[in-house]
């Protein structure tokens, strides 16, 4: 008869229930663990036996077999935190960890509760480490990946960065005629009738000046003064480039002439416009001048077509520079008055043909003379701040200096079978044979998903569905069970026969 094999299909219901029930508690348990997936389990049946009826041959089933514990990676919901180093992920993807006590371990996460730890590395509260790219300043400004994957570190400070271009647009007074000063800025300067060598009275020796402050690349600050003065000719200022003669350490120390860097000339249209930027009054075609080893020389120009000066804030090291030819620690700067040079670099030397005024420029208009913008870019040392991480997973540090610098940027991985990722506990997935190897890149490219800072993403169980679950398990369950005990029935009643 087939009353035994009734029980044991009985029984394997009974085992399903129960493992089912088990999917279903912890999914329910982790409703509020960050980046879970629930599972879902499915069944089989189990093949049938053959009967003989009087049709012919029939089947019968044995049983139900569990065919399947599968996670669900549907999309969790976001909770809003004050953490900036708290991620989610919106899409496809994996954070990608590692474990610094055990070489070459890698694992895979959704939940992105990140800090900062003493060492400056990214890690979860299990102390695991968060996988991405370094990444370096470009000399355009951008920040490019560098190397390969490895775990990411945060500098806490900010070294600092040597001023090589300045940005000083003035409106100087077209009102004012003739020149406040008879001499020229350079004559003005180096004398010492009445005066120090280096000091210039405002309304005696020049009508205006305008100050920057610059960085050497030890982050010592020093000021470049720009004096401006009028000639006798049509529309046309001298200008004096200066720092404090204390501060050159170049050979001119100690000299009247220390602390001058540059000198030349600017004619404006009749519009007020730069015209010309240009060395000795009344000849456009005469190149700017630079105070460079003792002596004037002709300036160059550097990759923004800007003329360059030279500065020797630190002492000289006798070493001399292959690229520029300077000593190693001369710095060399582009002044920009808000106009651009043409220069024809096949010409020798090199000559400017043109120039062409920017957006913010200098100008000559009647009002009084006055500093409209200034600005350059070096930096003092800093220390860390804040962190920011942007939708492609750039982590940035806001440095006390100033600096906003991309330091890292984070890995995403996705797998051609994530359900076939094993589970190692502590909200980590592991890498399979059958979940195939991880497909890595940056977020929002290669199908992987976007990042969402100062979020978390949320477990994705539906606690009512997992009650509608967790009844059909149980009713299951006791179905099973009233076929157990109705087949005892059916052997008790099969055994009373004899009696």
């Amino acid at each position: 008869m087939a009353l035994s094999s009734s029980l044991y299909a009985g029984v394997s219901g009974l085992v399903n229930m129960g493992n089912s029930m088990q999917v279903i508690g912890d999914n329910i348990s982790n409703v509020n663990t960050t980046g879970f997936k629930g599972a879902r389990s499915t069944f089989q049946d189990i093949m049938s036996t053959s009967i003989n009826t009087a049709r012919g041959s029939s089947q019968v089933g044995r049983g139900s077999a569990m065919s399947d514990v599968a996670p669900l990676f549907i999309q969790g919901s976001f909770e809003s935190t004050t953490s900036p180093t708290d991620l989610a992920i919106g899409g496809n993807g994996f954070f990608m960890v590692t474990n610094p006590k055990i070489e070459n371990s890698r694992y895979y996460t959704r939940a992105g509760q990140f800090h900062v730890d003493q060492y400056g590395y990214m890690v979860d509260p299990a102390g695991l480490r968060l996988q991405g790219w370094a990444m370096e300043a470009q000399p355009d400004g951008s920040a490019e990946i560098v190397g390969s994957i490895s775990n990411i570190q945060l500098s806490n400070s900010s070294p600092p960065v040597a001023t090589d271009q300045t940005t000083i647009a003035v409106n100087l007074d077209s009102r004012i005629t003739g020149p406040i000063s008879a001499a020229t800025l350079e004559d003005d300067y180096v004398s010492d009738v009445g005066k120090a060598a280096g000091d210039m009275t405002a309304n005696i020796h020049y009508e205006y000046k305008t100050t920057i402050t610059v960085y050497d690349s030890l982050g010592n600050t020093h000021d470049l003064t720009v004096y401006f003065d009028r000639t006798d000719n049509e529309r046309e200022w001298e200008f004096l480039v200066a720092t404090d003669p204390g501060e050159d350490n170049s050979v001119a120390h100690g000299t009247p002439q220390a602390g001058m860097l540059m000198r030349g000339h600017i004619l404006f249209t009749p519009q007020g416009q730069i015209e010309a930027i240009y060395g000795n009054a009344g000849n456009t075609t005469s190149a700017i001048q630079r105070y460079n080893g003792g002596a004037w020389e002709d300036v160059t120009y550097g990759e923004h077509n800007y003329p360059q000066l030279v500065g020797f804030f630190l002492p000289p090291t006798g070493t001399v520079d292959p690229t520029t030819g300077q000593d190693m620690s001369a710095q060399i700067m582009e002044l920009d008055f808000g106009a651009k040079a043409t220069v024809d670099r096949t010409a020798t030397p090199p000559t400017v043909t043109d120039w062409s005024t920017e957006a913010i420029s200098s100008t000559q208009y009647a009002n009084r003379s006055s500093t409209v913008f200034y600005d350059q870019n070096g930096f003092g040392p800093g220390f860390l701040e804040s962190i920011n991480v942007d939708s492609e997973g750039v982590v940035s540090g806001t440095y006390s200096n100033g600096r906003v610098i991309p330091l890292a940027q984070l890995t995403l991985a996705r797998f051609n079978s994530p359900t076939d990722l094993g589970k190692e506990g502590g909200n980590l997935w592991r890498q399979t044979t059958s979940s195939g190897a991880p497909i890595t890149g940056q977020p929002r490219t290669n199908g992987l998903g976007s990042i969402a800072a100062n979020s978390l993403e949320q477990s994705n169980v539906d606690i009512g569905t997992e009650f509608v679950r967790m009844i059909t398990t149980q009713r299951g369950f006791q179905a099973n069970s009233r076929i157990i005990t109705t087949t005892d029935e059916m052997i008790n009643e099969l055994l009373n026969m004899k009696r």
